[in-house]
């Protein structure tokens, strides 16, 4: 990411805010947002990423993200959650999920991998991050309830129509 990158940060909470923005480079620009509604508001075209808080009043950040993905111009979306990643995430339009307490160099890396990828054709953006969840999910759920989720399999079968297999996430666009 080059110098004048900004970078949205939807977090309820005031620490979490403040420390991103303190493990942020210097040559990033922070915008910052209590909630989701303000979060919209802040979020024009200026903005190539957003840190976006899964769980917060008004409107959480699955409904932000869908807002979001019917824009023109949609920025780089992690999500950071201290909810444990389910099939649910399936659904969610982020480029990628970590989960908190992320580390500094996580979160950073997470940021500029996003930004790559809003250099992607739409579809294939799109199919990265949904590669990108099914990986998170994989690691977190138990393979029997894999299985029987209907999103999981939505999943795969969305990502094996395109020739996507788990390696070829692995090696970005």
């Amino acid at each position: 990411m080059g110098n004048g990158t900004t970078v949205a940060v939807i977090d309820d909470n005031r620490d979490y805010r403040q420390l991103y923005k303190l493990w942020l480079p210097e040559e990033y620009d922070v915008v910052e947002a209590a909630d989701g509604l303000e979060g919209l508001q802040r979020i024009d075209d200026s903005v190539d990423a957003v840190l976006l808080d899964r769980q917060m009043p008004e409107l959480d950040g699955a409904a932000v993200a869908s807002k979001l993905q019917s824009r023109s111009v949609t920025p780089g979306l992690v999500m950071i959650s201290g909810i444990k990643p389910d099939v649910d995430i399936l659904d969610i339009p982020v480029d990628t999920y970590l989960r908190k307490p992320a580390d500094r160099d996580t979160l950073v890396a997470a940021l500029s991998m996003v930004q790559d990828r809003c250099e992607c054709e739409p579809e294939r953006r799109e199919l990265l991050g949904l590669a990108d969840r099914r990986a998170t999910v994989a690691e977190t759920v138990r393979a029997m309830a894999l299985a029987e989720s209907e999103a999981y399999q939505r999943a795969v079968e969305r990502l094996e129509q395109h020739g996507m297999a788990f390696a070829d996430t692995v090696t970005e666009p």
